[in-house]
């Protein structure tokens, strides 16, 4: 019974003296407002015109139409860079990358070169490019193609394999 009482007269010592308050903090939430990413004008990325023949060739086309690959030497005519037209916030970075390749007619999309407004020429594929410039009222991004044909091709047939290009806040 003594032991009860001796911690009944010092939480009461400690509530007399002061020793049991309470504390107030202020917290601020935060928030921001950005322009939503849109896509303006968008031109896909044009391979152009390569000889019909083997399988397993390698043809690319960079941000600037120039057609390249191991295959080069069998283009003929055609190529084009597409470009995309990214609108969005005046203040926010973006993220980019290219994803979510589909093969068509066995041939498939193995990179996508791009070059994102005023920076240098890079890559979209893998791990994309991050912490781009804020696209405000619409910053160009130009893409190539790197393509890899699983099958021989025959005269007059086509391809048209796709991609995606993801856009986001950083």
């Amino acid at each position: 019974m003594k032991l009860k009482k001796i911690s009944i007269a010092v939480l009461l010592g400690m509530a007399a003296t002061g020793a049991v308050f309470a504390a107030t903090q202020t917290v601020n939430a935060t928030i921001r407002f950005l322009t939503p990413i849109t896509f303006g004008a968008v031109t896909a990325v044009d391979l152009g015109d390569w000889q019909a023949g083997a399988t397993g060739r390698n043809f690319e086309v960079d941000t600037t139409g120039t057609a390249g690959g191991t295959d080069v030497a069998d283009y003929l005519t055609g190529a084009s860079a597409g470009n995309v037209d990214i609108i969005g916030s005046a203040t926010a970075t973006i993220d980019i990358v290219a994803n979510n390749f589909v093969a068509n007619n066995s041939v498939v999309v193995s990179g996508v070169p791009c070059k994102y407004g005023a920076a240098a020429a890079t890559t979209c594929h893998g791990a994309g490019i991050t912490n781009q410039a804020a696209p405000g009222a619409g910053t160009n991004l130009l893409m190539g193609a790197t393509v890899d044909t699983g099958t021989a091709h025959a005269d007059g047939a086509t391809a048209t394999p796709t991609l995606d290009i993801v856009v986001s806040f950083n």
